[in-house]
Formats: C-alpha cells, structure tokens, sequence
C-alpha cells in the first residue's frame, strides 16, 4: 500500500504510512518526546524470535542473523533514499549494536530499533524545518542542475554539508513540480516572468510548505507500535519476505481483510488538512441507510452511546476510526459539519452493523463476441482474492461456482477465470475452487518444515464447468492464483494466457496468535500475531512456483515484466526447487485439452499480435511507459523542463486518443452479479430513495457497451473462439468431448 499525504481509509482498518520513503521529509521537532518500548513488547519480541526459530520453513537459529545486513535493511525502511542519515551516522549504528543485536533480540530487548528510529524521528525534524525555511528564499530555476530521483542504491552523505546539497536539489525539484502542474505549456513561454507567473510561484511554495507541515504532523503522530511492526518485521523478512510481525491493530486489519467483512458505520474516511471527512458512503451501510451523511462532509466529534462527546479535529486518522468502530448493534453518535451547510452543525446518530465488503467479492461479465461466421457467448469471472471465513461469510469458491451456474443459464459456451489482480489468500479455497474444473485428482502438493510432503487432492467429483477453459494471468497473480492455475495446467483443463510468468509465490504462511504471560493475557483479549512461512508448495508435476511462476501458454506483452513486482525481485527470497510429481489418472470423460491444439491457438494469437492495431498500442504503450521509468535524472531548469512536459503531453494524448479510438471494437457485455450483491444494492438503493439504478447505455440485445478496450481480455475472448472454431463449432460447455 502505497502512502500518500491525504490517507484514505474504510471503517475496516486503516491505511497508514510508515513512512513517506520517497517524498519523505521527516515530520516531527527535534525536541519531542522520544518514543520507547513497552514492557509487553519485550514479551512479544521474545516470543517472536521463539516462534520463527521453531515454526519457520528454514528453521533457522537467530544466532545466524546477518547483523549487517539486518541494519541494512531497518534503514533502508526508514530513509530509503537517503535524505536523513550520514555515512558517519550509519558507521556508529553498525559498531553500536552489530555485535550485541542478536543477544538484544533473544532479550525481547527493542532498544535498536527506538534508539535508531528516535535518530531518524530527530534527523527528518531538522531536515523538515530546513526545508520549510529555505522556501523562504529565491530560487534558481534557470540553472544547468539536474536531480536525482532515485537514490535507494547510492552512497549515504558523507557530510551534513553533502546533504544540504541535496536537500536543496530536492526542495527544488519539489517545487518545480508544483510549478509544473500550474503552468499550462501552449502559454507558458507568455507566463514566465510576468506577474501572474511570480504568484503562481509564491503559491506552490506556500503548498509545499503546507505539505510539509502535514507530514511533520503524521510523524508526531507515529507511535511505538508502529515503529515495534516496522523493527520486528524487519527481523521476519530476514526469514524470507513473506513472514511478517502483526501487532493488535495489524492483526485486526488482516483478519477484516481476509473475511471481506467488518462491523462499522459503513464509510471511507479521508484526512484532509487534519479535518476527517467522508470520501465515500459503502452501499447497504448503516451510514447510507441514515441518510443524513453525504460524501465531503466532516467529522468533528465522535460519541459513545449517550456518552460525552470526543473533538477529533486534528486527531490521529487512525484513532478517529477506533472511535467510530465499535461492537455490532451499538450507537455512535457524529457532530458533523455537512458539505451542504457548512454554516452548521448537527448530530448523526448511527447503529453500528457488519458489512459485507462486497466491492471485493467475485464478479461476472458475459461477453457476446461477434467474429464474422456467428455469435459466442463467453463468459468472464474475475476473483480479486481467494478470500474465506469460518463462519458463514463469504468464501471465494461458493461465489464463483453461483456465477458460473447464473453464466450457464445465460448459455455461456466457454469461460475465462480472471485472476490478473489476485494476489492469493486461503490455500484450501484455491484447493476448493480448482475442485471446480477438475472431477478428481491432486492440485498442490505441500513440504513442511519437517520435509514431509502432503498431498492435496479433490475428491468432489462434481464440476462446476466443464468446457473450454481461460485462466488470465499477470504478474500480479501470486500464490493461491498460481496454486490454481499451475494445476489446471498440469490437468491439461485450461489454458493460461496473460504475462510470461506469474508473481512466483511458491510459499504458505500460517498466522500464529501469540502466547502472553498470564499478567498481560488477563488485561485484553486482543492478541498480536505472527505470520510465518511455514511451508512451500508444489503443482501436482513435483515444480515449485516459487521465484519461476507458472509459465503462460500465450503471452501478450506488458509492462509488468519490466517492473520489480515478482519474488525474484524481493530481499531473502527462498529458492526454487523441485520434488517427484503425482501420478494419477485422468477420466476419460474429463475436458482435457490437446496440447497441439494450444501451439495452434498460440500462433493465432501471435499473428493478431504482430499486426492488429490494439497490439501496435500496446507495444508503443508500454515502450513509452518504461522509458519514462528509466528516466532518473530530472532537470532543475524550468525551460527545460517546460520543453520536456509538452513533449510527454503530446505523447500521452496521442496514446491516450489512440487508445479511446479501440472501445468501439470491444465486445458488448452483461453484468452478472452474486445475490449478496444484488441485495446489497437493492438496500442501498431503498436507502436513497431511489427505485433502480441509472440506465446504461445498452445495444439492441440488452448488453451493455464498453467505455474502453481491455487489451488482454479482448485477446483472451478471441482465443477462446479460436478454440471453439478448432473443435468444428462443437458445443462442449456442458459434458464436454475431449479436444
């Protein structure tokens, strides 16, 4: 989750920075109160070091902790573009604490990590404070300079002197931005030097010193919790990148995260200049049931029940939500200031539910796609997670299998199962829902710490789809996307199109709740957690997927490949290997594709890729697109710059009305939805007033129009009636023949 200046965040959990790493200034003053450790935290430090020691995939002893390179790492997190600390400073944190971190760790001692962050808290203080002054002064936008934008892999300053250099290039280049985003480039020759171009000036620098301001705010705000994750799972990605350190608030993020579900008032909330205001009112909520709440209106205080009201302008985002929070079928009561009487105040009073997150749940398109001879009806089901619960929530598989029965009641004659944006969730639900497509057999076979490997198979033979099958992947499909489908290609049951390769997440983590001595086990019932790589899992042919991904049997180019998105590109990655494959036996009845057939679909799709307009888009697309990523010297000559941001203008316009010009070519759809979905909407939709939802612009048939061209989609719809016209038109969705 990237950071941003005004933070959004839903009533589940909230998404604050750790840091601002790349446009981080440090917020604080330099003489604030210094944050220390707890004593429950020496508690949970030492259970930690005993549960990686005896959980983790490697077991590895924290006597082989690489202390150097841990203290790489926990400053790369703090100043990852080394804005703060000087070499001098990062030589005395290594003879300081290198040869004693380890004994300090097996101590449950944090002192480390709030020594090195309560430097860092003081160091980014005085930085801010420098910049916000050096605002004041006249800047040279006419120079030869340039600035660097990444300096993650440079050398630290050697000198105080070093670094005002390049805080003053920073602040510069900070500025010109400002200035950039202001300035319209066909009048900008006119603008520069006249009075209006002198104000336009006067107010970027008063925005960057606003912004400043903010971020000094956020990190006064920054508490020893958040600085214990930050420290502890550093020490957990020492392990591999995937074990991870949750405190309470963490841990209670995840688990809403997993479950799609939450108890709340039902809105997105957003600080804005240290007012909370409402971004967004969820459908179904309680907040949109009330209606007497509005998007853009502010929050001022917040009530228990009848209780004493709590002014948060100004509070912590975080702490306004745990206010607002609170147990199902209770009143919370809400001074708001609304957006369409800001004059006033009045009182909100509001019975908190659970709800359903269903924005994240499985959705459905049905595609009528037209290719000359006749009309296929293809179906579409995108599954951003494969989320579960333990009660009765929502669970990944059943969703999917009630689209694809609403998909073949709509006579959809082949599928494709979009897993581009998944990036995994429960392994059983990807065992689950591969159970859909296969009537039996393995799907992922997993190795233990203790070298034993299990097998896990479906053993349901009820198929929820058995024709033709698409999987869409990108690099973006991580782990139980990649369990699914690295087995539907081992089963010779779908063929995967999208990016070379998926993420590479070959690994299984189990949350372990912590055990807390019986003083501190008695006070809460809240734990901290620890999310440990305690397994790796192989495809049913014995391959790992980790590092390597499943493989596409049709590629389409992307900029994802150029982008450090995979676990190769993580710290500490565990390695690929392999173990014997299962053998088993496929029925005879089953859909099962011929692998000639697939070689005949590739080169179909290779020759429309060499040749049809969306694809000489998309190859110019990405050219562009990674080009301007390789770009890290910016220059700090405003004329140049100018120059330069016209030049990208007229490049993303043309790309952009290049682009607008392939909707027409899409192929109309439906939209299929899951009757949690329907009823939430039909609730939200009594709770407005309203009686339907807008009309869309529709064809003839009742499908709707698309707005714009999915390239991969559009391809992958294609491919599927390649695969119908190679059968001889055969309609095989239901008791599928062989291919």
């Amino acid at each position: 989750m990237n950071p941003t200046s005004n933070r959004t965040v839903r009533l589940k959990w909230c998404y604050l920075p750790l840091f601002v790493f790349f446009h981080s200034f440090g917020f604080g003053e330099s003489n604030s109160t210094q944050i220390e450790p707890s004593p429950l935290m020496k508690h949970e430090a030492k259970w930690l070091v005993q549960a990686l020691e005896q959980a983790h995939f490697s077991k590895v002893s924290i006597q082989k902790l690489d202390s150097g390179e841990f203290l790489r790492s926990y400053l790369k997190k703090l100043d990852k573009q080394k804005l703060y600390f000087t070499q001098d400073e990062v030589d005395a944190f290594n003879e300081s604490y290198q040869a004693t971190l380890v004994t300090y760790f097996k101590q449950g001692n944090l002192f480390p990590g709030f020594e090195i962050y309560n430097k860092y808290k003081e160091n980014s203080v005085q930085r801010l404070d420098w910049a916000i002054n050096y605002l004041d002064q006249g800047f040279a936008l006419d120079t030869n300079e340039s600035y660097d934008t990444d300096r993650e892999n440079g050398d630290w300053a050697e000198s105080e002197a070093e670094l005002s250099a390049q805080w003053k290039g920073l602040v510069t280049f900070e500025l010109l931005n400002d200035i950039l985003s202001q300035v319209d480039t066909n009048n900008s020759e006119e603008l520069i030097g006249s009075e209006g171009f002198q104000e336009t000036i006067k107010e970027s620098k008063e925005r960057l010193r606003d912004r400043y301001k903010r971020w000094k705010k956020n990190i006064l705000e920054f508490e020893a919790s958040d600085v214990q994750e930050l420290y502890l799972t550093t020490l957990t990605q020492m392990f591999d990148p995937h074990t991870t350190f949750m405190n309470i608030k963490e841990k209670e993020k995840f688990d809403q995260q997993m479950n799609n579900e939450f108890v709340g008032i039902g809105a997105v909330l957003n600080d804005e200049d240290g007012f909370c205001t409402i971004k967004e009112l969820l459908p179904g909520g309680p907040a949109e049931g009330s209606r007497e709440l509005e998007p853009e209106d502010i929050i001022l205080k917040v009530a228990q029940a009848e209780g004493e009201f709590v002014d948060v302008r100004g509070k912590k985002l975080s702490k306004i939500v745990d206010l607002i929070k609170g147990p199902k079928d209770t009143l919370v009561r809400l001074e708001i200031k609304p957006v369409k009487d800001p004059a006033n105040t009045k009182i909100v009073r509001i019975i908190r539910e659970k709800i359903k997150l269903t924005a994240n749940l499985a959705s459905a398109t049905l595609h009528e796609v037209d290719h000359g001879k006749s009309k296929t009806l293809v179906g579409v089901v995108d599954l951003p997670s494969f989320y579960g619960s333990s009660g009765n929530g929502p669970k990944a598989t059943d969703d999917v299998e009630e689209l694809i029965e609403e998909l073949k009641s709509r006579k959809a004659e082949g599928l494709i199962l979009d897993l581009r944006r998944n990036g995994g969730g429960y392994l059983s639900e990807a065992v689950n829902l591969a159970g859909l497509f296969i009537s039996r057999g393995p799907v992922v076979q997993v190795k233990s710490t203790d070298g034993k490997i299990r097998k896990k198979f479906d053993f349901n033979p009820k198929l929820a789809w058995d024709g033709p099958l698409i999987v869409l992947v990108s690099r973006y499909s991580a782990s139980a996307s990649e369990i699914v489908a690295g087995a539907l290609q081992n089963h010779k049951r779908a063929v995967i199109v999208g990016d070379e390769a998926t993420h590479g997440k070959g690994t299984v983590q189990s949350l372990i709740p912590m055990n807390l001595p019986l003083n501190f086990a008695v006070s809460t019932k809240k734990r901290s957690a620890a999310k440990i790589t305690i397994q790796k899992y192989y495809l049913p042919s014995g391959d790992s997927t980790q590092i390597d991904g499943v493989k596409s049997d049709i590629q389409m180019d992307s900029i994802n490949t150029y982008l450090p998105i995979g676990e190769s590109d993580l710290d500490n990655a565990l390695e690929w290997d392999r173990i014997p494959a299962v053998n088993f036996r496929r029925p005879k009845e089953e859909f099962v594709y011929d692998p000639e057939r697939v070689e005949k679909l590739k080169e179909l799709s290779r020759a429309r890729q060499k040749t049809l307009p969306e694809f000489i888009y998309l190859e110019e697309n990405v050219s562009w697109i990674r080009k301007k990523r390789e770009t890290k010297q910016l220059s700090l000559n405003l004329l140049n710059r100018i120059s330069q941001k016209k030049k990208d203008e007229e490049g993303t316009k043309s790309l952009s009305e290049r682009y607008k010009e392939l909707a027409p070519q899409s192929f109309p759809f439906s939209r299929i939805k899951l009757q949690v979905v329907k009823d939430q909407t039909l609730k939200s939709l009594k709770a407005r007033g309203e009686d339907s939802e807008p009309d869309k612009e529709l064809s003839a048939n009742g499908f709707e129009k698309p707005k714009s061209m999915d390239i991969r989609l559009h391809e992958s719809l294609r491919i599927m009636v390649d695969w119908f016209e190679l059968l001889g038109g055969q309609k095989v969705s239901q008791k599928a023949l062989p291919l």
